[in-house]
C-alpha cells in the first residue's frame, strides 16, 4: 500500500530534481562553445585554402520583459576572438520587435573581418523585416535574400549565397544560385534547415555545404535527446553536420534563444561554429 508519506517524499524528489535541472539549464545557456568543422573540396581555390568562417544564428536574446546583454557580450566576445576571415549570421536576431534597437547596439562591438558579415533572414525577423533589413545594412552587413555574392583574391573567388526564410518569406534558390557552377566553392544558407528538402540534386550540386539554423539543438532536449523542434524532419536536421546522397547540412544549435520567458537550454548547449577551408585534389 502506497502511504501519504511515500507520495510526498516521491514528489519532494521529483521537485528537488526538477530544481537542479533548471539551474544547470540557466548555467549551460552561458556555456558557449566554440565548434570547428573542416570543409575539403577539389572546388576551394588555392588562395582560400586555411581561410576561415564563423558562422552563428538564432541570436533572440530578449523575453517580452528582458534583454539578455551579458550573453549579446559573450557572443560577440568569443567572436572576436576567433581567427576569421568571414562572418555569416543565420538570421533570428531578437523575438520582441521592441528590442530591435538594442540588439543592433550592442552588435556595434562586433570586429568585421577581412572579408566581410553576411547575413540572412529567420523567421523572426519578420516580425519587423523593415527594421531588421535597415539595423543589419547600418552596421555594413552584406544582407543575401535569394541571392549571392562573389569574394575575390587574386582572381580566384568563392560564393556565398543564401535563400529567404522558408516560414515567413519567399525562398528561391534558383535566384540564390544564380551564375554559380557545379565546379565552384559555394556556401549556401537557409535558415530553417527543412528547405533542403525542397531543394533539386541540381541546386545541391552547386553547394558545397548547406548552413542552418532555427532549431537551437532542440532548446530542452532529454539529456541530448531531440523531442521537438520547429521543423518537419528533427531526426534529419535537428543538429550537427548530416550528409544526405554526398549532399553537406550543417544545423547549427544557435547561440541564444529561450523557453518560457527564461534563458534556459538543456543538453542543447549554445555555440559558434568555425568552418576551416582544406583545398583537396
Amino acid at each position: 500500500m502506497i502511504t501519504k508519506k511515500t507520495v510526498f517524499s516521491v514528489l519532494g524528489i521529483l521537485a528537488i530534481f526538477f530544481i537542479i535541472c533548471l539551474i544547470y539549464a540557466h548555467y549551460e545557456y552561458t556555456q558557449l562553445k566554440v565548434r570547428t568543422i573542416e570543409i575539403a573540396s577539389k572546388d576551394i581555390p588555392k588562395e582560400f585554402d586555411g581561410k576561415k568562417i564563423v558562422f552563428a544564428a538564432d541570436f533572440q536574446l530578449d523575453t517580452y520583459a528582458r534583454f539578455n546583454q551579458k550573453q549579446l557580450d559573450r557572443i560577440i566576445d568569443l567572436i572576436n576572438k576567433q581567427e576569421k576571415d568571414i562572418i555569416i549570421l543565420g538570421g533570428d536576431y531578437t523575438n520582441w520587435t521592441g528590442k530591435i534597437p538594442r540588439f543592433y547596439k550592442g552588435m556595434e562591438k562586433l570586429e568585421k573581418p577581412k572579408y566581410g558579415i553576411y547575413a540572412i533572414l529567420g523567421n523572426h525577423d519578420y516580425n519587423s523585416v523593415e527594421k531588421n533589413m535597415a539595423g543589419l545594412k547600418s552596421l555594413g552587413y552584406k544582407v543575401l535574400v535569394n541571392k549571392n555574392d562573389k569574394i575575390t583574391v587574386n582572381n580566384q573567388s568563392i560564393y556565398i549565397s543564401a535563400v529567404d526564410d522558408l516560414l515567413k518569406g519567399k525562398p528561391d534558390a534558383q535566384k540564390a544560385l544564380n551564375g554559380i557552377k557545379k565546379d565552384d566553392f559555394n556556401i549556401f544558407i537557409t535558415h530553417n534547415p527543412d528547405y533542403f528538402e525542397e531543394m533539386t540534386n541540381e541546386q545541391k550540386e552547386r553547394s558545397d555545404i548547406t548552413l542552418a539554423g532555427h532549431t537551437h539543438g532542440g532548446q530542452i532536449t532529454l539529456f541530448g535527446l531531440i523531442l521537438w523542434a520547429e521543423i518537419k524532419h528533427p531526426w534529419k536536421y535537428g543538429y550537427g553536420l548530416k550528409e544526405y546522397n554526398g549532399h553537406k547540412i550543417y544545423t547549427t544549435s544557435g547561440v541564444g534563444g529561450g523557453a518560457f520567458e527564461m534563458f534556459i537550454r538543456f543538453f542543447a548547449q549554445p555555440e559558434i561554429v568555425v568552418l576551416k577551408l582544406k583545398k583537396v585534389k
